[in-house]
């Protein structure tokens, strides 16, 4: 688990500490695109499939975030979504990817 994640609104970034002293800045737009709730992932997977389908434009605004037991994080985000739980593990996977 991290140390601290913390939002860092100059950058449009959240900030995550982890234990074992590295730092990793996350954009506000690529956690957004990679929310990991099921309906952002059947709407990215039906985009995928189906070139007519539009997607609307979700609003990348990070307003505020919390922690999810000692496992994750979820993200509140400027349109009022906010079901994606992002786990640590997945994090560090962003993070390689």
């Amino acid at each position: 688990m991290p140390a601290r994640a913390r939002i860092d609104p100059e950058t449009r970034s959240v900030i995550v500490e982890w234990p074992d002293g590295l730092r990793r800045a996350f954009s506000w737009s690529r956690l957004r695109a990679a929310c990991p709730c099921a309906l952002c992932r059947v709407e990215a997977q039906r985009a995928q499939e189906d070139p007519l389908f539009l997607r609307p434009a979700p609003d990348d605004t990070l307003v505020g975030l919390e922690p999810v037991g000692n496992y994750a994080v979820r993200f509140f985000w400027g349109d009022g979504h906010s079901a994606g739980i992002y786990t640590w593990r997945y994090l560090r996977e962003l993070e390689e990817g």
